[in-house]
């Protein structure tokens, strides 16, 4: 990564403060979710995107990198080594979300299959000229699944309890910041712009519902 610190050269400096406080934002989220594994043995990443997500900062802390600058890719990177234990967790608890007996048999299969195919989605999308030069690209569509995902899982989950407000936040004001950053970045790419705004009122959604539903769970805890 023969890059400097930070990219002023190539990137506005409103931009650059966004995006870099948004990826701290993520790393944050990282950090609580492990937190929260560790205790609940829950995952509340979901476990049919784990898969697309530690695919795609394989490719952007390993193979490519960021060229906002070294301290960006380094944050890409951090990412990534929690995300590995993210995504053991979610080989050895992911079964524990909701899905049909006839999935559980293959659940660890396709969590392999399905990481190496997002491995080979974000190389080529970079490589044929498809993304931007932080894999603003690649980074959103997978971004926007997670987020309805994130919405599907918390509505079929019936503990509400498996599920952290804090990490809500974190993740919602992540993406939400460096969502914000792409319109300094890429003012006339309207694509990752739209998916930035999903992301946004899709993390807003899973947050609104979580709230309601948590207010319901301590409502009932209190009367029992």
């Amino acid at each position: 990564m023969n890059q400097p610190l930070i990219n002023f050269e190539d990137y506005s400096l409103a931009g650059l403060i966004f995006n870099g406080v948004g990826c701290l934002f993520w790393v944050v989220a990282y950090v609580i979710l492990v937190m929260e594994i560790r205790k609940k043995k829950f995952v509340e990443m979901p476990a049919y995107v784990a898969g697309a997500n530690i695919g795609w900062e394989f490719v952007w802390s390993w193979i490519y990198h960021p060229n906002t600058g070294l301290l960006f890719a380094l944050s890409y990177q951090a990412a990534f080594l929690l995300d590995c234990f993210i995504f053991y967790s979610v080989l050895r608890y992911g079964t524990k979300q909701p899905m049909n007996p006839e999935t559980k048999k293959h659940f660890a299969l396709f969590c392999v299959i399905n990481f190496g195919f997002w491995i080979i989605f974000s190389y080529l999308f970079r490589n044929e000229g498809f993304d931007t030069l932080i894999g603003a690209n690649s980074g959103y569509i997978i971004n926007v699944i997670l987020s309805l995902q994130c919405v599907f899982l918390l509505m079929q989950t019936k503990n509400t309890g498996q599920f952290s407000m804090v990490l809500a936040w974190a993740r919602m004001l992540g993406t939400g910041l460096i969502s914000v950053s792409m319109f300094f970045f890429y003012p006339e790419n309207h694509f990752v712009q739209f998916l930035g705004i999903s992301c946004f009122i899709l993390d807003n959604t899973f947050i609104y519902i979580l709230w309601k539903r948590h207010g319901k769970l301590f409502g009932a805890l209190s009367k029992a």
